[in-house]
């Protein structure tokens, strides 16, 4: 059975657990399965970037399907991820942002930027795909990781059915790290290695 629409993964996990008693129950599987990888699952497949702009106080919204930042430029800079600590630990100052954290909805930035109209301060993000349903019948994350998306509902099935739902974790597991690993070579890859003085 082929993994890569909303029908044919329904299907595999009913040839999966041998079951064909349990039709409503898999859409809960899955609903289950898209929560718990919203939390683990970091992809490039899974990325935005957006243009923001501040509000009087150096913060923004986050945007609505925001998971978690990734990196923020301003006028193609990076700008160093810091603790929401170490953000209220900062004297009071506006200029060029140097730093940002999360502060509850938002994102906050360091100094407080003094933005003109030819600056630009983007973020990239890891972004909350569409749940699958009828009407969305494939996503980012099913495309590139169909396996994690079958594993993570199988572990939910076992739940639901009072069973050892042990080898379908080590499947997720297995696959989780595979993907993960590909991920940070893939970020990586081709950059130039730097090797610490030890000094």
């Amino acid at each position: 059975m082929s993994i890569t629409t909303f029908d044919g993964l329904k299907a595999s996990i009913a040839n999966w657990l041998n079951r064909n008693d349990l039709t409503a129950e898999i859409l809960d599987f899955i609903e289950l399965a898209e929560n718990r990888m919203s939390h683990e699952v970091r992809l490039p497949t899974i990325e935005r970037s957006a243009v923001v702009t501040v509000d009087t106080g150096g913060a923004t919204s986050i945007p609505a399907d925001f998971l978690e930042a990734k990196y923020a430029f301003f006028n193609g800079t990076p700008l160093e991820r810091i603790s929401t600590t170490m953000l209220y630990s900062q004297p009071a100052k506006s200029g060029t942002p140097t730093a940002f954290a999360r502060v509850g909805s938002k994102l906050q930035f360091y100094p407080t930027p003094t933005i003109t109209a030819t600056d630009v301060l983007t973020i990239t993000y890891y972004y909350q795909v569409d749940a699958l349903s009828d009407a969305n019948s494939t996503n980012p994350l099913l495309s590139t990781a169909p396996e994690l998306y079958l594993y993570a509902a199988l572990v939910e099935a076992a739940n639901f059915l009072n069973s050892d739902g042990q080898r379908w974790e080590n499947g997720y597991q297995n696959a989780f790290s595979r993907a993960m690993s590909h991920a940070r070579y893939a970020e990586f890859s081709g950059a130039t290695p730097l090797v610490s003085t030890g000094y």
